[in-house]
Parts: C-alpha cells; sequence; structure tokens
C-alpha cells in the first residue's frame, strides 16, 4: 500500500475514485480541481493499492481572519475511500499525512466538516458548536420600498461586491480572506455538494441597489434541501441594515411561492432554486449565519422576523503550529491553541457556507 501525494498525472484517476461517491465527477469535484487557484497536487493525497487509487483525501490552500491576520488554513475535504478498503487504517494512514504535509506546507489552523467526530478526533481535530440561523418570519419583513433586487454580473458589479466582502465580512474572525483570484474561483464553486446528487450545485446571487449603489448583497442555493443564505454583506450604518432585511424580505418571499412586493430588475431564474411548487412539504424558510451580527439580529426583530438559532457541531479546528501563532497572538503556544479555540467557537465568528470546501 501506498501512502503519499499524487501525481500530476493522476489528477482524473482522483476524480474517477471521487466519482464513486456522489456520481457526479464532472458535476462537483473537477469544480475545485479545475478552478481552485490553491490546488496543488502535493496537496492531493493518495493510497493507491494492487495498481488503483482506493483512497484520497485533499487538502484545501485558504486563509482566514484572525484577530486582524490573515492565517494560513488548510481546509480538509474530499475524503473519500472505496468501501471494501474501509476500517483498514487506509483512511487514517491518510489523515496523518494530512496533518505532516499542512505543518509542513507552513499551514497553521485547519478546518474541516465531518459526521464522524471520534474518527478526526483522534487526529486532533475538535468539535466546536456554532449556530445556523433560522428567518421563518421573513416574508412580513417591515422594509422600506425604496429598494431594487438585481441579479448580481460580474463583470459590473465583482469590485463593489468584494469592497462589501471585506468591510463586512473583514469585521469578523474565522471568514476566508479572498483576493481577486479567490474571487472568482469561489464564484465557480461557491458552498458544497448537498446529501443528494444533483441538488444545491447553483448558486442564485443577487444584488439590492439603493439607488446607483449596491448596499447589500446574497449568495443563496439550496442545501439539504432548505434555502442557505450561504454568504451576505451589506454596506456600514442604517441604511445597509435597510438593505439587507429588505434582501431578506424578497429571498423569503421566493421561498415561500408568495407574491413578491419587492421591487427587482434583471434575470432572476436561479430564483427556482429556493422553491419547489412540485415538493410543497419542503421547508420555506430561510437558513443562514447571524449569530456574529447582533445589530443585524436585533433589526430583524424589530422588523417582524426574530431569529431562531440551530446549534451544530460537525464543524472540526485544529491548531497545526501553536509556536506560530504563539508569535502572533504574543502569548504562549498553550495559551496560543487556546486563544484559537475561543476564537472558533465564538458566536461573533462566522465562516460561510460559501467558503466550504
Amino acid at each position: 500500500m501506498e501512502v503519499r501525494a499524487a501525481h500530476y498525472g493522476e489528477r482524473d484517476e482522483v476524480l474517477d475514485l471521487l466519482g464513486h461517491w456522489y456520481n457526479d465527477r464532472g458535476e462537483f469535484f473537477a469544480r475545485y480541481n479545475h478552478n481552485d487557484p490553491g490546488f496543488r497536487d502535493e496537496l492531493c493525497l493518495v493510497a493507491r493499492d494492487a495498481g488503483r487509487l482506493v483512497s484520497t483525501v485533499q487538502i484545501f490552500d485558504r486563509a482566514i481572519n484572525l484577530e486582524g491576520q490573515s492565517i494560513p488554513m488548510g481546509g480538509i475535504g474530499s475524503v473519500f475511500t472505496l468501501e471494501q478498503y474501509r476500517h483498514k487504517g487506509v483512511a487514517s494512514a491518510l489523515m496523518r499525512l494530512s496533518v505532516e504535509t499542512m505543518v509542513r506546507e507552513g499551514f497553521e489552523v485547519s478546518l474541516l466538516f465531518a459526521e464522524r467526530l471520534t474518527f478526526y478526533n483522534q487526529f486532533g481535530w475538535r468539535e466546536v458548536e456554532r449556530k445556523f440561523s433560522i428567518l421563518a418570519g421573513a416574508t412580513s419583513l417591515n422594509v422600506a420600498d425604496r429598494f431594487v433586487i438585481d441579479s448580481f454580473e460580474s463583470a459590473c458589479d465583482l469590485g463593489e461586491i468584494a469592497e462589501i466582502h471585506r468591510g463586512y465580512s473583514g469585521r469578523f474572525n474565522v471568514t476566508a480572506v479572498r483576493d481577486d483570484s479567490a474571487w472568482r474561483a469561489n464564484l465557480k464553486f461557491a458552498g458544497n455538494q448537498p446529501l443528494h446528487p444533483g441538488e444545491g450545485s447553483e448558486e442564485y446571487f443577487i444584488v439590492c441597489r439603493d439607488g446607483a449603489r449596491i448596499a447589500a448583497y446574497a449568495r443563496v442555493t439550496r442545501f439539504h434541501g432548505v434555502s442557505m443564505v450561504m454568504e451576505y454583506g451589506y454596506t456600514p450604518g442604517a441604511a445597509g441594515i435597510e438593505a439587507m432585511l429588505a434582501t431578506f424580505k424578497y429571498l423569503g418571499q421566493a421561498a415561500a411561492g408568495v407574491p413578491v412586493t419587492v421591487k427587482r430588475v434583471g434575470d432572476h431564474k436561479r430564483a427556482a432554486l429556493l422553491h419547489n411548487a412540485s415538493k410543497p412539504d419542503e421547508p420555506s424558510v430561510l437558513v443562514t449565519h447571524t449569530a456574529h451580527d447582533p445589530a443585524l439580529e436585533n433589526a430583524l426583530g424589530d422588523a417582524g422576523c426574530p431569529v431562531a438559532h440551530h446549534i451544530d457541531n460537525n464543524y472540526m479546528w485544529r491548531v497545526l503550529a501553536p509556536e506560530k501563532l504563539a508569535r502572533r497572538f504574543a502569548m504562549a503556544p498553550e495559551a496560543a491553541s487556546a486563544r484559537a479555540f475561543e476564537i472558533f467557537a465564538d458566536s461573533r465568528s462566522v465562516f460561510w457556507t460559501a467558503d466550504r470546501f
């Protein structure tokens, strides 16, 4: 059994292996391998036995904001082993190699999303709680009528959106840092594959205009059968919050399949992602992240949409380089690791679903 980094010539073979998982080799995994500027063969780990690949793990090269600093983060994803090789130590060997690889490559922290918590616990990852927000009353939000919902056009809107992202998301810990190439790549593979093949691969990206300027935006997909606002942002001040409320109201109405009362222009064919008329029993509420932003939560409540929270713990972190964090935080390595986990678990931190891998 060989356990090592993949070779360039094995890229298609890795995709063929992952194709056994969701049966959509070209629709999901290939999007990352072909479009992610951080993809490197040395970060794609494989196990080969009897002439074929039998298991793989991918490390996603990202950076996150911690206390105002950009910290290299290794995301663990695309973890897959052929059924006949499971429970034989193959995936464990790859996980140990992933830690060695991330340390060697200079990553300081690592994130993964998992249901097999005890499996990843043994390699140093620890689950922390985070809150998803349920906006059940978004359809009836009381909002100003001056806002206009428009479809996002990358060629003319991306600069403004990136500026809002830097100003809004940049205020919070754990958000992914995006330069222009990361933004353009993220538009091709935002979010993650939902529970059932073929669901939610598309993104519905809208902007909310206040006169000539964009005052808010939201990125939405169908995720595990619900409408997930997987990222949003708004300009500073009361007008930005008002625009965000108008955006949520529009999305709530689209998800519920009720008449839309918020003004809109542009192409909104992808709004169909939010509501499946053939499955009226599917949830029509919006799910998103708001716990990091108490001012927005208060405004939602005041406007007629109190926020309910759902606790999730399949969010797992690991500190890879405590001595580097110690220098960044000017404290001892053990204290720096503890501080990092305080940040990871803090409800005022947010890692957008749009940045999932």
